[in-house]
């Protein structure tokens, strides 16, 4: 009786070791890459829960439109250059991505790094040399998690090889306010690659 509890023993312990150690897998893959790209926990809840976050999705700081508030630090915004699948057993996962310059939405990071308790939220997808927030192109139902906020990702390591976006106030819903971008085009012109550009 008492090897037969003793085998019992081992193999419950043998089951839960082999439920921690994925779980602990996925954690350390994600913070192996430079950026961790997540589900929220009410999005992941049914276990049928299968997300395609496709390659070009953009993710920003500062709401909807990107914009950091007075007082905040810097808006940023990363591309993500590659396709990755969450679901619910693996809610969250590494991905590659790039920087993203926009001066009339006032992303002027080159590089983006880490910093405690920044948070980006996906926005839209780049198309053409802006950015498509109303992802038209995209399923209904990644379109209402992307706009309900539910799609977000964390920088691991310093992301760069930044992607010049060159869009026009026009292209901007203003919400009727009036949006100026001079102070971000005038704060545009210290970067190194735009100085460049100046230069010839």
């Amino acid at each position: 009786m008492r090897n037969r509890a003793y085998g019992h023993t081992i193999l419950l312990l043998g089951l839960c070791a082999a439920c921690v150690l994925p779980t602990r897998a996925v954690h350390a893959q994600a913070a192996d890459g430079p950026t961790t790209v997540c589900i929220t926990t009410q999005a992941a809840q049914q276990p049928q829960t299968l997300v395609v976050v496709p390659s070009g999705t953009v993710f920003a700081t500062g709401g909807a439109e990107g914009r950091g508030a007075a007082g905040s630090p810097p808006a940023a915004a990363i591309v993500t250059t590659e396709t990755i699948t969450l679901t619910h057993m693996q809610p969250c996962s590494v991905a590659d991505a790039s920087s993203v310059v926009s001066h009339t939405r006032h992303w002027l990071r080159e590089k983006v790094r880490p910093r405690a308790g920044q948070t980006l939220y996906a926005i839209g997808e780049v198309s053409g040399n802006g950015v498509d927030t109303d992802m038209s192109d995209e399923d209904s139902a990644f379109r209402d998690m992307v706009h309900a906020g539910a799609l977000s990702a964390s920088i691991n390591h310093t992301v760069q090889d930044p992607v010049f976006l060159q869009e026009s106030d026009a292209d901007l819903p203003d919400g009727g306010q009036g949006v100026d971008t001079s102070a971000s085009r005038n704060a545009a012109s210290d970067l190194p690659s735009q100085r460049q550009v100046q230069k010839h």
